[in-house]
């Protein structure tokens, strides 16, 4: 099928396209659950809205999944998001916030770190004394916030790279 083909398909043809439209981001999917170990009520209710997004989304399906993903994170407690100038106790709080902090608490427990600091670098030095052990990382959706998720290391690796594959991005601080 040609390019031309493709742009002018009938509306019969279309519904063909919209199904083949879960195939192309199931990246989605497969991020969110490295991000919350498949938790099955959070996998189901994601791929409720995928399949609703499919059906009613007409434009920028890409950026509906990718925003749909972030708010159904943060709605099952796996992502927080913090303003860009937090200051710190609001930045530990919000860590404190998401479903995996367990994977950072005893680290982040012993830091001192500097109130005078911005979001990034406290992600630094905490990143720094888990040893990659695990992540606290930030979700990119274009914003002056950060979208934070905390990761164990291989799955930081494997979504950072599913991210970028698909013109995203998904990075440790």
């Amino acid at each position: 099928m040609g390019l031309f083909s493709r742009l002018f398909k009938s509306g019969k043809d279309k519904s063909r396209q919209v199904d083949s439209g879960i195939q192309d981001f199931s990246y989605v999917s497969e991020i969110a659950g490295l991000i919350t170990g498949n938790d099955s009520g959070f996998m189901k209710r994601l791929n409720d809205f995928l399949i609703y997004t499919q059906k009613d989304c007409e434009e920028d399906r890409d950026f509906e999944y990718w925003s749909g993903m972030v708010d159904e994170l943060e709605e099952g407690g796996y992502l927080i998001s913090v303003d860009y100038k937090c200051e710190l106790e609001d930045f530990l709080w919000a860590l404190s916030q998401i479903n995996n902090y367990s994977l950072i608490e005893s680290t982040v427990s012993g830091l001192t770190l500097d109130e005078t600091k911005t979001p990034e670098a406290w992600g630094e030095v905490i990143n720094l004394a888990l040893n990659g052990k695990a992540f606290v990382c930030a979700v990119d959706i274009d914003s002056d916030s950060y979208e934070l998720i905390i990761v164990p290391a291989d799955v930081c690796e494997k979504i950072s790279s599913i991210a970028k594959a698909n013109g995203h991005s998904i990075e440790d601080f």
